[in-house]
């Protein structure tokens, strides 16, 4: 009897090893064999579900940016009026998120040259501005901040915030630990939140 393969399961498991690929080696560097040892499958497997590299980095990236959104998610469900909590695990303060925001940062070099890719970062950026704006109004529903704070403005200014934090972060780790990731986002919050009574 033939072995029943989950596809979807067997490309989210490529994406997966190819996202600690890439944080490991860097997308430049990063091989097909590389992804198909990290994954424990040959790079004909990896063929058989991406047309080439370029889709399978790009399932990469698309994985990264799952693994940030599905830990946001999480912080959102314990408490929807934690901006603090939601914004925490977009930082790379652990090694998932670590990995997620080296892959995503890869990117941003390739986007320039790349139109296509270009258009896909747009699309992330404005996903995630969408859910910042979207934890600021529950937040000012909450009477956690004026009514008066301009939300797409604060929303720009918390992701070039996260993105500033996040390149020194995995660019220099020893200097930017998670103490001091968490030091600059909590005195940012600091100047809009207003403390419950």
């Amino acid at each position: 009897m033939p072995r029943i393969v989950d596809h979807d399961a067997r490309r989210d498991a490529i994406a997966e090893a190819a996202c600690k690929a890439i944080a490991r080696q860097g997308l430049e560097a990063v091989t097909l064999n590389q992804v198909g040892d990290e994954a424990g499958c040959t790079t004909g497997a990896i063929t058989h579900y991406f047309a080439d590299k370029d889709a399978v980095m790009l399932a990469a990236l698309e994985c990264a940016a799952d693994r940030i959104n599905d830990r946001m998610a999480k912080a959102i469900e314990r408490d929807p009026t934690d901006l603090r909590g939601f914004l925490a695990e977009s930082l790379p303060i652990h090694r998932t998120n670590r990995e997620g925001t080296k892959v995503w940062y890869s990117f941003w070099t390739r986007a320039f040259a790349s139109p296509a890719l270009n258009r896909h970062q747009r699309v992330m950026h404005v996903r995630w501005f969408d859910k910042i704006a979207e934890r600021l109004e529950v937040a000012r529903d909450a009477g956690l901040l004026a009514d008066t704070i301009d939300i797409p403005f604060e929303a720009e200014t918390i992701a070039a915030l996260v993105n500033g934090i996040g390149i020194r972060a995995v660019l220099d780790s020893r200097q930017w630990p998670a103490g001091r990731q968490l030091a600059h986002l909590d005195s940012y919050l600091a100047r809009i939140l207003i403390e419950p009574n």
